[in-house]
């Protein structure tokens, strides 16, 4: 047996080749997403619904809200699931918290950033799988190399093996003959 390595081929499995159409059905899960997340900046989320929270009188609150109103927020539908206001008076203080969706240009901008980030995530995703692909194949060659060089060297054991039994056999068949030219050994094998 041969103990070249085994061949490698070098050609990059192209199931980890980016994929346009993923691309974009990832950052329409992504917009989807957006859309019905209410923003945390502390957090670093990102989502077209802000929350602003009060705590003066409601003419102050209502004014905020007018404000946004007037340059483009919108408030949330009644089937979103998330109230445009809600209030909550104590004898000490009044809060309030108001929901209101950014303006589609902010939105597109938001979107942008964030199909920006979902590129650059598959990438990584694709660039990951891509190593662990090639580290599988390293490691699947190796073994193999090893399992030939192990069997090779069994082989080579047994062919030794063999030649020594066959060195063995000759010569006690050689010892045989002689003994039996010497008068010492019968021809049938028994001592004379």
């Amino acid at each position: 047996m041969s103990n070249k390595p085994t061949q490698v081929t070098t050609e990059v499995p192209m199931q980890f080749a980016f994929s346009e159409s993923e691309y974009r059905s990832r950052c329409q899960d992504a917009k989807i997403i957006y859309e019905n997340r209410v923003e945390k900046p502390a957090e670093g989320i990102i989502g077209a619904i802000v929350e602003f929270i009060g705590n003066g009188t409601l003419d102050e609150i209502f004014e905020v809200y007018h404000q946004y109103r007037s340059i483009g927020w919108t408030a949330q539908s009644p089937k979103s699931g998330l109230p445009t206001a809600t209030t909550f008076e104590s004898p000490l203080a009044q809060f309030t918290t108001l929901y209101l969706t950014k303006p589609e240009h902010d939105q597109e901008r938001d979107l942008a950033k964030i199909c920006k980030q979902v590129r650059k995530d598959y990438e990584a995703e694709l660039e990951a799988a891509l190593n662990a692909e090639i580290d599988r194949q390293v490691a699947m060659s190796l073994a193999k190399d090893e399992r030939d060089r192990l069997q090779a060297e069994q082989q080579q054991r047994l062919n030794r093996e063999q030649e020594v039994r066959d060195e063995l056999a000759a010569s006690r068949a050689k010892l045989r003959e002689k003994l039996i030219k010497t008068g010492k050994l019968n021809a049938d094998g028994s001592a004379a």
